[in-house]
């Protein structure tokens, strides 16, 4: 099965660019994983996942529900009528799916999303806040234990 990594977000806007973060890290872990790492969604990044088996795609999330470092597992239909899911000069990531779905495409058959509750997204910095930094080991391990099955000596690197 061949899986791709997407890590989402801006890695110098704090904790936006915990997604790029964490999918870089597993990319320390696991051998042979196919990371790309990407600031925006919808039509451009389709292209990137074709082919793929099963996606993960890790980003950053407020949902003023949760405290900040707050892992969500979630699927794309929790995610279909996000607030800033698409912008007013793109399509949503899910809809361009759909399109390229319909068309035939070799679009993945399992997505799953990982969100990390996020504090601050609009203050230039590389710095994640400290609740978000604390959990980006946590989010890194959890992501392997899930998708990579770390007991296998030829997945994860020693």
């Amino acid at each position: 099965m061949r899986t791709l990594v997407l890590g989402l977000g801006n890695p110098i806007l704090s904790d936006d660019g915990i997604g790029i973060k964490i999918a870089r890290a597993i990319k320390k872990k696991i051998k042979n994983v196919e990371v790309v790492e990407a600031s925006a969604a919808g039509f451009r990044i389709v292209d990137q996942i074709l082919g793929f088996d099963k996606l993960i795609l890790i980003d950053a999330i407020q949902t003023e529900e949760s405290e900040p470092g707050t892992i969500h597992l979630l699927n794309p239909q929790d995610l279909k009528n996000a607030r800033h899911s698409s912008s007013i000069h793109d399509i949503s990531f899910f809809d361009a799916l759909d399109i390229y779905k319909k068309n035939g495409e070799a679009v993945p058959r399992e997505i799953i999303i990982y969100a990390i509750e996020v504090e601050q997204t609009d203050i230039f910095s590389e710095d994640l806040t400290s609740k978000v930094a604390a959990a980006l080991p946590k989010a890194v391990d959890r992501i392997i234990n899930d998708n990579f099955q770390p007991q296998n000596n030829k997945l994860v690197k020693q």
